[in-house]
């Protein structure tokens, strides 16, 4: 059976937002647009959909995330897959979900397209949103996660609260999953580090 509100959904993510995420240097697989760079630090951009749609409307999810190539080493090695060419918002540094305008909200922290015609709407509220916002703040949390990172491979443990607190305003609140002295990935950084030849 025919679902031309599901189909307006599908046709948004890949007539409105891919070409603005292209544009920022985003690669598409399925519903996740990534952004890896030269160094490997990843940005990433997940669409999901809701088991809570139906016929005559569409919810979806917009799954943040962002992490350096070391933070996805790690993760790898904790959780296997392929973090470094395929990251997931869930294993990043730095994880949320882009809250839906009130305008195209089911009232929960899902994105709704109640008519075929509200999806073109709906598809420039996120393209904006994505553009103005998350992309701007994705590049400020990669800039501090380098910082930590550098830190770390020169061994300057010292540096790392006030790094902490350094941390660049985040208007997506976000979850941090780096913030502090004793998370398993500070010791494993350190277990890299170079051992001195005396």
């Amino acid at each position: 059976m025919e679902r031309p509100v599901r189909q307006a959904y599908l046709n948004m993510i890949a007539k409105q937002v891919g070409p603005v995420l292209r544009g920022h240097g985003f690669k598409r697989s399925h519903g996740t647009f990534r952004r890896i760079s030269d160094a490997g630090h990843g940005a990433i951009i997940e669409f999901q959909g809701s088991t809570g749609s139906w016929g005559d409307t569409s919810l979806f999810y917009v799954n943040l995330g962002v992490a350096t190539p070391s933070w996805l080493d790690w993760s790898q090695e904790r959780f296997g897959g392929n973090q470094r060419d395929r990251p997931s918002a869930s294993v990043a540094q730095w994880w949320t979900r882009l809250r839906a305008a009130s305008r195209h909200s089911d009232g929960f922290d899902r994105w709704a397209i109640r008519s075929v015609e509200e999806a073109d709407v709906c598809g420039a509220a996120v393209a904006g949103e994505l553009s103005e916002r998350v992309i701007p703040t994705f590049d400020a949390l990669l800039a501090h996660y380098t910082h930590l990172d550098e830190a770390l491979t020169d061994g300057r443990v010292d540096e790392l609260v006030a790094s902490f607190d350094a941390r660049p305003p985040d208007p997506l609140n976000g979850i941090d999953h780096f913030r502090r002295l004793d998370h398993p990935y500070v010791a494993w950084m350190l277990s890299r580090r170079p051992v001195a030849i005396e």
